[in-house]
């Protein structure tokens, strides 16, 4: 019997959990899964549960799944336009939350204090310039008093506002206050404007990213992030007979709908949203493109899923290749023991969504394999 824990403990497993057997039935579309990189491992999402695994220096993987909150599923969730928004708020609070689990799995196999001392000041410089801390104490046990659930429910909602708070910072905030030095030059021409706001919004991120991207612990994410999409792909191919090593190693590390994607997406229609706001001043601008925030999210992720839709549509593959060229500064290239890790997040939740449904309604939502 599988051993299996919330975010609570640690359940290790030598083998990835076997995939649900293929349907016989008529053929349905794919479910819609997504995923975020972590501390030597991967967290997966589906519609109702999210699994989160990684790789324990013994070799063994650390797995756990749990449900998504309630919270984090409301019904006006499905409404377009709308869930962009909240897709930003799903994705910080589960991946912190995933972030800070791997986090203890990592710190958990470290033996020496003074080493587990440096990991956890890596983690506390490295987690917010990620957009999520992920420092967090020892495992607790099992039966680990309420009162330490409460604590990380506090950690995690200071991660969330920690993130939040450098992410506005540097892509709103920053933009507009150096926006000022090109204005205060002569520069007063709309479109002259709008191409300075761009430039500077793409050099703060093109420059995070290579600013992180240095840092050894990053390139392992960077790594795992790759290993999510290549098993993802390889999934959305071939259904269940894509969930192997082989197949996961040979799919694509870029996919339409990531996070990635979405960023750029975002900085471009910021700054058409915000064009028509350059003659104000700069006290009001900031405001204005913090408001904006949610509603261009909104369109920037109906645009992603479009893209994720149409893959084969050669005007969609155009519109989304600057963001899948970008993918390539956030993804390299995993190795076989990255991807297991990767498959067995994906088959976990699998499991879970599979167990949650009704015998007919899982037989009927199973895909099929596409040749």
């Amino acid at each position: 019997m599988r051993d299996e824990k919330g975010m609570g403990g640690v359940a290790e497993r030598d083998a990835a959990p076997t995939s649900p057997p293929p349907s016989p039935l008529i053929p349905r579309p794919l479910p819609s899964y997504g995923g975020q990189a972590v501390i030597e491992g991967v967290m997966m999402r589906g519609p109702h549960h999210f699994a989160v695994a990684c790789r324990r220096a013994t070799g063994a993987i650390a797995l756990t799944c749990e449900a998504v909150p309630k919270i984090l599923r409301p019904g006006w969730q499905k409404f377009p336009f709308l869930r962009g928004g909240f897709a930003l708020v799903d994705a910080m609070a589960l991946g912190t939350k995933a972030l800070f689990w791997a986090a203890k799995v990592a710190e958990s196999d470290i033996p020496k204090d003074e080493d587990k001392q440096s990991i956890r000041a890596a983690e506390e410089t490295v987690g917010p310039a990620l957009g999520s801390a992920v420092a967090a104490p020892d495992p607790e046990p099992a039966d680990a008093p309420a009162r330490s659930s409460r604590v990380t429910d506090v950690a995690l909602g200071g991660a969330m506002v920690t993130g939040l708070v450098l992410a506005v910072g540097l892509f709103k905030v920053l933009p507009q206050l150096l926006l000022e030095f090109v204005k205060s030059s002569g520069v007063t021409d709309g479109w002259k404007l709008g191409l300075a706001d761009a430039a500077l919004r793409f050099t703060i991120f093109f420059g995070y990213i290579g600013l992180v991207s240095r840092m050894g612990h990053v390139r392992r994410v960077f790594e795992y992030h790759g290993a999510e999409h290549k098993t993802i792909n390889a999934w959305e191919a071939g259904g269940a007979g894509g969930l192997n090593v082989e197949a996961a190693r040979a799919a694509s590390r870029l996919h339409p709908r990531c996070g990635t994607s979405f960023v750029v997406i975002v900085l471009l229609l910021s700054v058409l949203a915000t064009s028509p706001f350059y003659g104000l001043p700069v006290w009001q601008r900031i405001p204005i493109g913090i408001a904006m925030l949610f509603p261009v999210a909104g369109v920037a992720f109906e645009l992603l899923r479009l893209a994720g839709k149409y893959r084969k549509n050669p005007v969609a593959a155009a519109l989304s290749r600057p963001g899948m060229w970008t993918q390539l500064l956030t993804t390299r290239e995993p190795d076989d023991a990255q991807l297991e890790v990767a498959l067995a997040s994906l088959k976990a939740v699998m499991d879970a969504e599979d167990r949650d449904r009704s015998p007919v309604d899982a037989a009927e939502r199973q895909p099929a394999a596409v040749a």
